[in-house]
């Protein structure tokens, strides 16, 4: 697994050299603005299915993505005028939070899990939004482990996922921020279901 160090949140040439991989189908590792996630264009079918092998994820389970903005967002899922006040309070807030929306299905149905929902996240991170933009499609952020087991950082990536299939390169950032975002189902009538704390 290739690695790359994170200097600056305007490093251009960072980031055009990791949205040409993404491009290419490859999964990165990322720091976000919570853990370390797994990441993949959400548009590919074969790097998400590729995500779920790394992580010998069940195929049940769905995926996040993360969006540059609100506006992203709502091309991929149906948001109300009552949806879209709550969430602009949601994001603007320094807790990551996580989202469940009705999806249009535009999105591979791998990514959902047969579901009706996609969940997403504004990541706080500059770099994060500024490659999103660059891409123009929604970013794949899962956490970096093994289904079920801890969460790792670059050092204990390169130890776990050392053998096929494994990510094709990770950016490193230091330590892990924080646990993993808050996650809530934002109801049509604009009303909160608490999924994660």
């Amino acid at each position: 697994m290739e690695c790359f160090t994170l200097k600056s949140n305007n490093d251009l040439i960072l980031r055009q050299l990791l949205s040409a991989r993404l491009r290419r189908g490859e999964v990165l590792m990322l720091p976000t603005d919570t853990v370390y996630g797994l990441s993949c264009l959400a548009d590919n079918k074969a790097a998400i299915d590729k995500i779920f092998a790394i992580k010998r994820r069940d195929l049940k389970l769905p995926l996040l993505v993360l969006v540059s903005s609100l506006k992203m967002a709502e091309t991929y899922v149906k948001i109300n005028k009552h949806q879209r006040e709550v969430l602009k309070k949601i994001w603007s807030q320094a807790r990551p939070t996580s989202v469940l929306l009705k999806h249009r299905g535009s999105l591979p149905s791998n990514l959902t899990a047969g579901s009706i929902y996609l969940a997403l996240r504004l990541p706080k991170s500059v770099f994060l939004r500024k490659m999103i933009r660059t891409l123009q499609v929604p970013l794949v952020s899962t956490s970096a482990n093994l289904s079920g087991q801890e969460v790792l950082d670059v050092p204990g990536a390169l130890r776990v996922f050392k053998n096929n299939p494994r990510p094709d390169a990770a950016l490193t950032a230091g330590k892990n921020k924080s646990r993993e975002s808050r996650l809530l189902r934002l109801l049509d009538d604009g009303g909160l279901q608490t999924l994660r704390k």
